[in-house]
């Protein structure tokens, strides 16, 4: 009977033990701790919530039965989870559209026909919208010899393409630019709100 008495506080102690508080605080040196006691009182602790389990496994198990083990695995998944936020983030920014830019008027005034795409990308900037890949035919240009003494005249096929300077709220207009064979041939502004 009185072995009874003796062992009933010592299972009181060890289930209290099992669902104790972790503790976990970094020290002055950048060393992370766990513990189940209070850290010292100049340590900034935050309580952990890991359910602890009594008793280390064997040398060759994969279970985590440790207070440390069980934390740092907490601290990894932490971390993972982290990164793939930041991941999915980055993803979400990448996938959102470019804010629209516009086209001042002074910047509108300066381009002029016959400007290269060079030297309208140094004018206008890059624009919002640009839309390619058409083909302009050409008047004749010149004649081109075919047979003996007969001249019919060539045309040239040129790359069409569109750079569109979308209406911002400082500037309302919507600026079309036509390139053909890599230099403006028009120039369209339009009052859109």
């Amino acid at each position: 009977m009185r072995l009874e008495w003796v062992a009933l506080p010592g299972l009181f102690f060890c289930a209290a033990l099992g669902h104790a508080q972790v503790y976990r605080w970094v020290d002055a040196s950048g060393g992370v701790h766990y513990s189940n006691t209070a850290p010292p009182a100049t340590a900034q602790a935050s309580i952990v919530d890991i359910p602890a389990q009594p008793g280390p496994p064997s040398a060759e198990s994969a279970e985590c039965h440790t207070l440390r083990c069980q934390a740092e695995r907490a601290d990894r998944r932490l971390e993972e989870r982290t990164l793939l936020e930041a991941q999915r983030a980055a993803e979400r920014a990448a996938l959102a559209p470019r804010p629209v830019h516009g086209l001042e008027f002074r910047r509108y005034i300066a381009i002029e026909r016959g400007m290269t795409e060079g030297d309208l990308l140094a004018v206008a900037g890059d624009p919002d919208l640009r839309s390619g890949g058409s083909a302009a035919i050409t008047g004749p240009v010149l004649a081109v010899p075919i047979g003996h003494r007969v001249l019919v005249p060539a045309r040239a096929l040129l790359s069409l393409e569109t750079w569109t300077y979308l209406p911002t709220v400082s500037d309302p207009f919507t600026t079309t630019v036509t390139l053909v064979g890599g230099r403006v041939t028009d120039v369209e502004r339009v009052r859109k709100f």
